[in-house]
Order: C-alpha cells, then structure tokens, then sequence
C-alpha cells in the first residue's frame, strides 16, 4: 500500500470554516476511495457469467442470505452487477460473497444466471 507522507501544519494553517471545509473534503475523498471509487458497483464486467439488472428503486446488498443479515451497499434501479447461480431462500448470491433478493435482479440477455 502506498505512504501518503502530509506536510507538517501550523496551528494558523487552518481557522474555523476553512478547517471545516477541507477536512470535509479531505474525508469524502478517503470514503469514496475506501469504497472502492465512484460507481464501482455500477458495471459488471461478465467476470462469473451471470450479469444481473436490478429493476427495484432500491436494492438492499446484505453479507448474507437472509433478511436479518447486514446490509453492506445499497444499489439503485438500472445498476448491473455480476451474479452467481447460486440462489439461497430467495436471495441470489453476488461476487464477492455479498447476497441479494433474486426476485429484485433480472438477467441480462446472453447471461447464464440458471
């Protein structure tokens, strides 16, 4: 992993709103880069061969299948992502473990979701 080395700053480098306002910035770019970056989920690349659409307005992703399980991102309507045949009491297994309700997913023509 990479060293970000940050300059030594004096206390009167930043005074109140300034202060605010580039540590904000400073932290919603560490989130988006944690996150893995912006839209990482939107575009599947066909890696498992099952490409799925969600067709909700909003699509809870859990870290397992079941409705008590932890939700861990949320996808919106039109999002593809890569899917698994793997289908455990109504909820469709994504890549990389995480776990969706099938019934929110289509598969995209030339897909092998089955």
């Amino acid at each position: 992993m990479a060293r970000i080395t940050v300059p030594k700053l004096e206390a009167s480098t930043f005074k109140g709103w300034t202060f605010v306002l580039v540590a904000g910035v400073v932290l919603a770019l560490l989130a988006i880069v944690d996150r893995g970056g912006l839209g990482a989920t939107t575009v599947a690349n066909g890696s498992t061969g099952c490409q799925l659409e969600v067709v909700a307005d909003e699509l809870n992703v859990r870290n397992g299948p079941s409705p008590g399980a932890a939700s861990v991102e949320t996808l919106t309507r039109g999002m593809r992502v890569d899917g698994t045949k793997v289908v455990t009491d109504g909820f469709r297994e994504l890549e990389a473990g995480r776990w969706a309700a099938d019934q929110f997913l289509a598969p995209l023509p030339g897909s092998d979701c089955a």
